[in-house]
């Protein structure tokens, strides 16, 4: 007998008893105007169902355990008390509600219920109500069992506010409603993927060219600084208040870089100026498979990214003969445990399983020449980047996500199998009413945060299906964009998340523009603004636009048809003014005014030799741009170019002053901005130039700026002959009165004060 009958049976069982006085409508009324105390369930109080909710799970009543329990004590109460009291309902309802306004208790809908569950039960004891679940919930004395009962959706999705997330973000992603949702669009990703190879067989076409990286950018600003009993330098950020990772950081006092193959981080004491030797850290890392990423260090403690493979053996059934008995009459028993054993080896496929996942780990390191493991998060996926935003670490991975042959939809969505096809943060597998699912696509992009206090506590997680996305974080929002071709032409389309300050990631709006983003800062949020840059290589001639979106990222204003022929190669935005640099043979600087979202204009345009790659404000009215300098009638490049540019009046930008650096062919800031150490206050321009003309050549030079005149302060060479790709990655950094440049091998110290001259050096 199902739960249904046996209500069914007790109701009826109860249609002519007779209803105690006590429940007679005129008694329940008084009741309820003398405001009396009434016993509630344990499993009711309102700390015990928050606590459960919290933990995700249902309540000790609703449990299987607990279900049939509390139907045998609902029927022994019924026919103790009698049902009779249902011919009642309506008049009781009615009743117990005057008695709640007579008690001052507010039901209006928008109140949170659960913080009201003692008065509601104490009403539903009182009025000896034994009502179905529809009608408890209708009657307002069931608000636990209306998000318990509920699709998981609508109870975890809920953030402090009470706003539910946006079940569709344009024409970009649809929330998921279940994971059958989820293995469609993949099954269906599959059978397109499997289509492409196909027709690749026959086609002369490499694939597809549009992936773009998950480098992720966001608003820009001058780096950060943080005082403590000395100035140091931080990384090249972009966003005050959002801290970024990297290889090579330093509190003032002691210096963290990455070593030896990217499995040991290296602790140097500075506090002297000369740096020495104070610890070695040696995560429990696989040397063969995983390594260190970056680093965080703030308040004592270092976050460590790990990248690390997970390596098992499993197993899958195979669909052969299956269904099939596996002896028939005329068997023995040894035949028939022959032939079992056979069959269960038919069954079982052993296959090894190799998936990627990322750590965030903690160090307790108050003091650095003792460090202490205290914590760590695990994520699937592969490493793409991160922010830490006060005591918050976002923690963003990649994967592509496949559903094995052998997999079947109705075994793939139970709860068992999830883990074997949907990623996990902590080893619990995302929720499905936190997947957003686009029209098509098979990679995963996961965005979860965390509480850098207890890794353990996962504030919240968001993963994204796509095919190719790239990242643009700003303090508060998260843009998502990707290109597209659509209609004949390049298009971007872009996803707004919100970050609250709880950790929580909200899907806010989505929109779409023609053209790439062709630059790290061409895409730049102001005020409730989105400001972006695009090249449209698809039309003849090329072209570059300027839109300005709303915060429903609709279109509030924008430019077309500037510098046809050409495309974006660097941008910077501060106040109400965009700069942009395209290239042809000459380097025309744009000045945009932003002051009217809806009517952006071109003030100015500036046309000089070569052309900037990086910009970066040197102050409020100088900016500095890194790039090449070219022969304006071959296009040859003659050297690395820096330029100063005049910006006080921004109808009238004027390049104030050039040092060319000739035989330079690259540099590395063009392409890494982290690894350009740019300070007005010590007057510090630090960078690493290449060139490749008859042998390799790798130099470290450092200027200042000087009455309007860039002065070299120091060269020096890093390598000549071979490039050490494992020594690749150079930072440039200072505490107090001595610069640093480290490696993954070595520092070397410089004297600010005595003309930059090489103090020392340490291999470590």
């Amino acid at each position: 007998m199902d739960e249904r009958e046996m209500l069914e049976k007790i109701a009826q069982s109860a249609q002519n008893l007779k209803v105690p006085d006590a429940l007679k409508p005129e008694q329940v009324q008084k009741q309820l105007k003398n405001n009396r105390q009434l016993k509630v369930p344990d499993a009711l109080k309102p700390e015990q169902v928050q606590k459960q909710l919290k933990n995700n799970r249902q309540p000790e009543y609703r449990t299987k355990r607990y279900r049939y329990q509390a139907l045998a004590a609902a029927a022994c109460l019924c026919l103790c008390f009698g049902l009779g009291g249902l011919v009642y309902q309506n008049h009781v309802k009615s009743q117990a509600q005057s008695g709640l306004k007579e008690a001052g208790t507010d039901v209006s809908p928008g109140e949170n219920q659960t913080d009201k569950q003692t008065d509601h039960t104490q009403l539903a004891d009182a009025a000896g109500e034994h009502t179905s679940r529809e009608d408890t919930i209708e009657n307002g004395l069931g608000e636990a069992q209306k998000h318990t009962d509920k699709n998981q959706m609508e109870s975890s999705q809920m953030n402090p506010a009470g706003e539910k997330p946006m079940k569709k973000i344009g024409k970009m992603y649809t929330l998921a409603s279940d994971y059958g949702e989820v293995y469609d669009v993949l099954k269906k990703e599959e059978r397109m993927q499997k289509e492409r190879q196909e027709n690749m067989k026959s086609s002369a076409e490499m694939e597809d060219q549009t992936s773009v990286s998950m480098d992720m950018a966001v608003a820009d600003s001058a780096a950060a600084k943080t005082e403590s009993v000395r100035e140091f330098s931080s990384t090249n950020l972009q966003t005050e208040g959002v801290d970024e990772s990297d290889v090579i950081k330093t509190d003032g006092r002691y210096i963290y870089a990455v070593h030896k193959n990217n499995i040991q981080i290296q602790v140097l004491d500075i506090q002297n100026g000369m740096p020495k030797k104070a610890a070695v850290i040696k995560p429990d890392l696989n040397e063969d498979t995983d390594r260190i990423c970056e680093l965080y260090v703030a308040d004592g403690r270092l976050t460590v990214i790990e990248q690390c493979e997970k390596t098992e053996l499993k197993e899958k059934h195979s669909s052969v003969n299956s269904g099939q008995d596996h002896t028939s009459p005329q068997d023995t028993d040894l035949q028939a445990k022959k032939k079992d054993a056979l069959k269960s080896a038919s069954d079982q496929v052993q296959y090894i399983d190799t998936q990627a996942v990322t750590k965030a780990v903690s160090y307790d390191i108050s003091d650095p020449e003792k460090p202490v493991l205290q914590d760590e998060s695990i994520q699937d996926g592969w490493y793409q980047t991160s922010r830490k935003i006060g005591n918050r670490l976002y923690l963003v991975t990649n994967q592509s996500l496949s559903i094995t042959d052998h997999m079947q939809r109705k075994e793939a969505v139970k709860e068992d199998a999830i883990d074997l096809w949907i990623p996990a943060v902590n080893g619990r597998a995302v929720s499905a009413d936190c997947i957003y699912l686009p029209k098509e696509g098979h990679e995963g992009i996961m965005m979860s945060s965390f509480d850098l206090a207890d890794h353990h506590k996962v504030l919240d997680t968001k993963l994204l299906i796509h095919n190719r996305a790239n990242l643009y974080v700003t303090k508060n929002v998260v843009y998502l964009y990707y290109s597209e071709y659509a209609n004949e032409a390049l298009k971007t389309r872009i996803a707004r998340f919100e970050l609250d300050a709880g950790g929580m990631i909200q899907a806010k709006a989505a929109g779409t523009v023609k053209g790439t983003v062709q630059d790290t800062f061409a895409i730049y949020e102001r005020g409730s603004y989105l400001q972006v840059l695009t090249s449209v290589t698809s039309s003849d001639p090329w072209e570059n636009r300027v839109y300005v979106l709303d915060e429903n990222l609709d279109t509030a204003g924008k430019l077309t048809g500037l510098a046809e022929g050409e495309r974006i190669y660097a941008a910077r935005f501060t106040g109400d003014i965009g700069y942009f640099v395209t290239y042809r043979n000459t380097d025309p600087l744009f000045t945009v005014d932003f002051s009217d979202p809806q009517h952006p204009k071109v003030i100015g345009e500036l046309k000089v030799t070569g052309f900037s790659d990086y910009l970066h404000f040197w102050s409020d009215d100088r900016m500095l741009g890194i790039g090449l300098e070219t022969n304006p009638d071959s296009g040859e490049v003659t050297g690395v170019k820096l330029s100063m540019f005049d910006i006080s009046d921004p109808v009238n930008v004027t390049e104030e002053d050039k040092i060319v650096i000739k035989g330079a062919q690259d540099c590395t800031a063009m392409h890494d901005y982290k690894s350009v150490l740019v300070d007005l206050n010590k007057n510090i321009i630090a960078l690493i130039t290449e060139s490749y003309h008859n042998m390799y050549k790798e130099d470290f030079h450092i200027f200042s700026y000087k009455n309007s005149r860039f002065v070299s302060r120091a060269v020096r060479q890093l390598a000549a002959g071979n490039k050490d790709y494992e020594e690749s990655t150079w930072r440039s950094l200072f505490a107090g009165d001595t610069l640093y440049l480290a490696s993954e091998k070595k520092v070397i110290a410089f004297d600010m004060q005595q003309s930059f001259s090489e103090i020392g050096k340490l291999v470590y």
